[in-house]
């Protein structure tokens, strides 16, 4: 006997999905999309917020993904940016470092790791819709030193890229690092820590690591663990995170064949933001 369809399983507009984080009875209500900025349109989904008032980190949560309306055939899956969330986006890194902030951006889609749209579904989005090319990008990334590193995932990858300063001897402050966490759903279905410490040279220290969480036997979990694996053996999806996929040759993209990666990241800070961090 076959069920009918239910006519409430269909896809979410943008302004719906977004709405659905505020029906909720766990707290925060809103769950970050409360802190968008009341002058922006319906569907803008970027917000910023500090975790812990006395350390100056401030996280900024970026939509860089393509609008469901922008008129293309292709595979959505390019990283994009609107004239509204380019021109958020600089303002939010300029006020962060204005205010001896150092800061994380947390995208969906990661920059500079896969060809443009022009030969990768995954790559940056080079029509003329979107605000910014990814050379530009990366420069106005380039220019804030206080930012210490973007986190995505999209690529369902676990990898590292450095973002290495224009000027590596006279600014070093001025590189980067990129982060990506692949999904739960695929093999080796781990999760990330991000741990920041201040060194006693001044620069930081970015701990990753990939977690192992634990499965009972008998749960969705353990059934999902088992289909995990099988994925990798009968399609090779996720083989990737274990055969070192690197679409570009970037020699600052150095997978590792286990599918998991720790790492201790150093930052270097400019002597102001030092100063600012030992008084």
């Amino acid at each position: 006997m076959f069920n009918s369809a239910d006519p409430n399983r269909r896809s979410l507009l943008r302004t719906e999905w977004i709405q659905e984080f505020f029906n909720t009875t766990s707290t925060p209500v809103g769950h970050g999309f409360d802190l968008i900025e009341p002058s922006q349109e319906a569907g803008f989904a970027c917000y910023s917020f500090v975790p812990k008032s006395d350390v100056p980190i401030k996280i900024i949560v970026l939509d860089d993904t393509q609008i469901e309306n922008d008129g293309s055939t292709d595979v959505h899956g390019h990283g994009f940016l609107d004239k509204a969330r380019w021109d958020w986006l600089k303002k939010e890194l300029a006020e962060g470092d204005a205010n001896d902030q150092l800061m994380i951006i947390a995208a969906h889609v990661p920059i500079a790791v896969e060809p443009t749209a022009d030969s990768s579904e995954l790559g940056w989005w080079t029509d003329s819709q979107n605000a910014v090319t990814l050379p530009n990008l990366i420069s106005e990334l380039q220019s804030h030193p206080n930012l210490l590193m973007w986190i995505s995932g999209h690529r369902h990858l676990n990898t590292v890229k450095a973002f290495i300063s224009p000027d590596p001897v006279g600014h070093p402050e001025l590189g980067f690092w990129e982060v990506e966490t692949s999904s739960l759903r695929d093999f080796p279905q781990q999760f990330r820590t991000f741990e920041i410490n201040l060194n006693s040279d001044n620069t930081i220290s970015i701990l990753i690591t990939n977690v192992d969480p634990a499965v009972k036997e008998g749960t969705p979990a353990a059934e999902s663990r088992r289909y995990a694996i099988g994925t990798l053996q009968i399609v090779g999806a996720g083989a990737q995170n274990v055969f070192g996929y690197n679409p570009t040759g970037d020699p600052t993209i150095k997978p590792m064949p286990t599918a998991s990666y720790n790492a201790e990241l150093v930052k270097q800070l400019t002597p102001a933001m030092q100063a600012a961090l030992t008084k």
